[in-house]
């Protein structure tokens, strides 16, 4: 059983509990009324506020909604609030957290009233809904954790706190503010309100009973029951969620695996990968071969037939020059460890930096995702924060994305943008559009077609916003099934039912989505190959241009990037044409000493390249003019900010906007 289940399992039998609660507490029709207009008061300061990151009149509505009216209409306004504001502002798996978050402080407002005696005063209100406020971002921080997947622990919990704390702050800082200025009318009125309609039948005689008190002081029976339950169902979940699975449930290991073991069986003697079996290598298909072996726990280093993959793209360095193979051969690097700040000599963050323009990379939504990840990758914050400006401004007014800024929506684009953007928001817009295209199928397609690609690159995206790859479903259908219904007794994926277009490209997009790993992804652990050829001491090394034909003497190559298997040959003979003709003996084998004919892999008379076919999956976006030095140097990433100054500045800004309302009561005598 998994925790996702369980959590469900106990949200929703607290729901039921308190909304029972409430029934069966009889409420007469005007508190019925009363709860009403205030959960739709609720709803209203949620929605109003949406603007403002996480300040929201709900909290304390709710609050105070249980102190004057009691525990169980507090809980039913909380609940009825969160449900009814996410028809506007979104449903999805945080409602059941959110419904039961507030109906607790509905609660909490009735335990308030019962400590204070009924008696309370603006700061005592205006602390207990900020501390309120706090615990509520606690709670949905559990949310986060337990619902969309990955690892229960308590160091990421902590982790999610610190990242939360600005908009816990904005939560309490709201809360107090609004109890300040609002919170003792509002508590007067209501109490007017309900004084109005509450009356008992004074007893005549000397035998009249005692007063029972108010019926605003009787706590309802049914209460101790639905605690009594919930404790049962807490220590349910102690004693069957411990054991369940830590990571998400949706992340299917096994056939990414699967398919990983039949991509490396497409690997090329060149070390490279191609869009089709047998087809030449390019730069795109083997960043995303890389991508898909790293997400399925091999490290690229580990595959070699002649070459390995980071030693395609390191032989073919000169052939990188758009910013769709830059940026994909950036996030290939940190799937084995490399630093692309020294791509032998050449600085690819630079390269990519300068073929930006207002911040796309020719108005490509693609292809500035991916620069966005790459940026992201090396901790280049500024710049992926200019890219990512862009991108969040390029979003359709349906949430999703086009190829380019302005085009129709498709689900590729969005799905890759997914990856990139930040902001609940804006993911929330995107996912909804998303869930607006779903085929029945569960899959996703572009004009119309449902297809692997499409559909893998929407279960990145969601992978990205911290969303199981089976969060989105038609007709009981998830993406993740559509893309297994693809996948075949080899371990390949097809592109369509009966096509297998773009077999490895598919595959290995396909790969990374069942993986469940965002991008960027970090180097797997080495395999023990003992003394394997790839301690990069044989074979053939290509030629660094200093040389017409003949020998080579080769460049200085990565561990594992070396043709060959030999341990002890240097140098190879080649009889290719041009700057790099050494080139032209890099299918040598043996001890080193192997020989070729060709013309040279990088150069020569241009016979080599008239005969390699383009990368399937370049975008030639438009390049603009290159920035000048100073443009430059104030591009570069500054250092990481500190968790410790960001929380002291917005402790700062609370203070101002608490101590100014405080100022306004005391002036104006709230």
């Amino acid at each position: 059983m998994s925790w996702q289940l369980v959590s469900v399992v106990v949200l929703l039998f607290t729901l039921g509990a308190g909304m029972l609660w409430y029934e069966r507490s009889r409420p007469p029709s005007q508190i019925v009324a009363l709860v009403a207009v205030l959960a739709a008061l609720a709803v209203a300061g949620r929605i109003v506020l949406a603007p403002i990151p996480n300040v929201v009149a709900t909290t304390d509505i709710v609050i105070i909604a249980g102190f004057v009216l009691g525990p169980a209409p507090g809980f039913a306004v909380g609940a009825l609030g969160g449900l009814v504001s996410n028809f506007w502002l979104g449903q999805g798996v945080w409602t059941p957290w959110q419904m039961v978050a507030w109906g607790m402080c509905g609660v909490a407002g009735g335990v308030l009233f019962h400590l204070a005696r009924g008696r309370v005063n603006r700061w005592t209100l205006a602390a207990f809904c900020g501390l309120a406020g706090v615990v509520f971002g606690a709670w949905m921080n559990l949310e986060t954790m337990v619902a969309f997947g990955g690892e229960i622990s308590l160091d990421r919990y902590l982790a999610l706190e610190v990242r939360a704390i600005p908009f816990d702050i904005a939560h309490m800082t709201g809360n107090i503010i609004f109890a300040l200025a609002a919170g003792p009318a509002m508590i007067a009125a209501l109490t007017r309100f309900r004084d109005r309609f509450q009356w008992r039948q004074v007893p005549t005689g000397e035998a009249a009973p005692p007063d029972p008190g108010p019926p605003r002081d009787r706590p309802a029976q049914p209460a101790g029951a639905a605690g009594v339950s919930l404790i049962l169902l807490a220590a349910l979940l102690i004693a069957f969620a411990g054991g369940g699975p830590q990571r998400a449930e949706a992340a299917y290991t096994g056939e990414a695996k699967s398919a990983a073991a039949w991509l490396k069986t497409q690997q090329n003697t060149d070390g490279g990968f191609s869009s089709i079996p047998g087809s030449t290598s390019s730069v795109g298909i083997t960043a995303r071969a890389m991508f898909a072996l790293a997400a399925a726990g091999t490290n690229p280093l580990d595959v070699k037939t002649n070459a390995t993959p980071y030693g395609y793209l390191v032989n073919h360095r000169d052939d990188i020059n758009d910013a769709s193979d830059i940026a994909l051969t950036i996030l290939a690097m940190k799937t084995v460890g490399q630093d692309p700040r020294d791509f032998k000599g050449r600085n690819l963050i630079k390269a990519l930096r300068a073929r930006r323009g207002n911040g796309s990379f020719g108005n490509d939504v693609n292809v500035t995702a991916f620069a966005v990840l790459a940026f992201r990758s090396v901790a280049a914050t500024k710049d992926a924060q200019y890219s990512l400006d862009w991108l969040h401004g390029a979003q359709n007014d349906n949430g999703g994305w086009g190829i380019s800024k302005g085009s129709d929506s498709d689900s590729d684009s969005t799905g890759t943008a997914l990856m990139a953007v930040t902001g609940d928001k804006v993911a929330n817009r995107a996912i909804k559009f998303l869930d607006g295209i779903q085929k029945k199928s569960g899959g996703f397609g572009n004009s119309g077609n449902v297809n692997a690609q499409s559909t893998g690159l929407v279960m990145q995206g969601l992978v990205a916003q911290d969303r199981s790859v089976n969060y989105l479903k038609k007709n009981g259908n998830s993406a993740a099934d559509y893309l297994l219904s693809l996948q075949q007794d080899d371990g390949s994926i097809f592109y369509a039912r009966d096509n297998d277009v773009t077999r490895v490209w598919v595959t290995a997009d396909g790969t990374t989505a069942l993986a469940g790993q965002p991008l960027p992804i970090g180097a797997p652990p080495r395999a023990d190959n003992g003394n394997d050829a790839n301690n990069g001491s044989g074979g053939t090394a290509p030629g660094d241009g200093s040389n017409t034909g003949g020998t080579s003497t080769g460049g200085t190559l990565p561990a594992g990037s070396l043709a060959g298997t030999g341990n002890t040959g240097s140098a190879s003979a080649g009889s290719g044409s041009g700057a790099n003709g050494g080139n032209g003996g890099n299918q040598g084998s043996g001890n080193g000493n192997g020989s070729g004919s060709g013309s040279g892999t990088n150069g020569g008379d241009g016979s080599s390249s008239a005969t390699t076919l383009p990368p399937t999956d370049t975008v030639a976006p438009v390049i603009p003019e290159a920035p000048s030095a100073e443009v430059l140097a104030a591009s570069e990433a500054g250092p990481q900010p500190s968790p410790l100054v960001a929380t002291l500045i917005g402790l700062a800004v609370s203070g101002f906007l608490c101590g100014g309302t405080i100022l306004l009561v005391r002036r104006l005598n709230w």
